[in-house]
């Protein structure tokens, strides 16, 4: 027999779902808007939580939409089209704000609003499709692989091909891109060595506004993109290396620089978060996809004798659960 319950949701969480609480134990409901009134099939426990699904919508919430894709609740490359797009960057900002605090132990972190996409749809520049043994083409259904054929993505742009790793957004990383420009800018940093720079996404608009920039990657096709993009030689130093081997050359020569920039992949800077603190840069400015590994490494370079200034959760992601983030760290314990 089903167990039913009627649950108020009451936020987003990371990972996409909405939240709600039966007798203080949270359950976690996909395809919900906070303020969502249901009925809610439990359709597994856990020690700690419960996961549910909606049976019905009792009165639905004012942040609640149509969803654009006949896909959508199937295909899984979007969870929030439900959810109106002010709803979804006020949620970005609460979620990267929930993960500082729970995650992280930081007290009072300085998240600021989200910056929105200049486009919620149509916004990517590449997309992976899969290819069935028919030869349909699309994408797979959510936590399956089962294949959902797809004419039409609504969030798919006009296809932007380039070696290495590059945003998916690019009216979007043009915004981040003037956001660290002003970030270098008003820290006042002169010097800076980048890791995980791919082919100088972030590179080359910082090297106009420093006076010396050196920045490494392990993917030799997007150094040699970056190389290639490089102008009489007059640019940033680039070097084809693991952030680890960077850090313990850069330790072992000596060097100093005003300022460490890193966007690292989703699994965050935990390989060298001890060689970050060996050698304790004045600045920090740590460009995440992911707000819980950004939260762990945020509170061990806060355990090392940083403080957090503010964290920038940027929309880069519109109708995913998906949050991109610069945050700024100087070392020093909080005023």
């Amino acid at each position: 027999m089903s167990e039913i319950h009627n649950l108020k949701i009451e936020k987003l969480i990371y990972g996409g779902n909405g939240a709600g609480f039966i007798a203080r134990m949270p359950v976690f409901v996909p395809m919900t808007v906070p303020c969502d009134e249901i009925e809610c099939e439990i359709v597994r426990r856990h020690k700690s939580y419960a996961e549910g699904r909606i049976s019905h919508i009792i009165k639905p919430s004012s942040n609640r939409v149509v969803p654009k894709c006949e896909h959508f609740g199937r295909c899984g490359g979007c969870q929030w089209q439900h959810v109106a797009y002010a709803a979804q960057i006020l949620w970005k900002q609460m979620i990267l704000e929930e993960q500082l605090l729970r995650i992280g132990k930081i007290k009072e972190p300085n998240v600021l609003p989200t910056i929105p996409s200049p486009r919620a749809w149509n916004y990517r520049s590449r997309i992976k499709l899969h290819k069935d043994k028919d030869g349909r083409t699309g994408f797979y259904a959510q936590g399956t692989r089962d294949l959902i054929e797809i004419e039409d993505c609504l969030i798919a742009g006009a296809g932007v091909k380039e070696n290495g790793f590059t945003q998916v957004n690019p009216s979007q990383n043009e915004n981040l891109k003037e956001l660290i420009k002003l970030l270098v800018k008003e820290t006042g940093v002169k010097t800076v060595l980048e890791l995980y720079c791919g082919s100088g996404n972030l590179t080359f608009p910082t090297m106009d506004i420093v006076d010396y920039i050196e920045a490494s990657d392990s993917d030799r096709h997007a150094i040699h993109s970056a190389v290639k993009l490089e102008k009489q030689g007059m640019g940033p130093k680039f070097t084809v290396e693991s952030g680890k081997c960077t850090l313990e050359r850069i330790l072992k020569e000596k060097k100093q620089f005003d300022c460490l920039l890193v966007d690292p992949p989703r699994d965050g800077c935990k390989d060298i978060l001890v060689g970050i603190l060996r050698f304790k840069p004045p600045v920090i400015i740590y460009v995440s996809c992911n707000p819980s590994t950004l939260a762990r490494d945020m509170g061990a370079l806060i355990q090392g004798g940083y403080s957090l200034k503010s964290s920038q959760p940027i929309d880069m992601f519109p109708q995913t659960y998906h949050i991109e983030s610069v945050s700024v760290l100087v070392a020093g314990p909080n005023i």
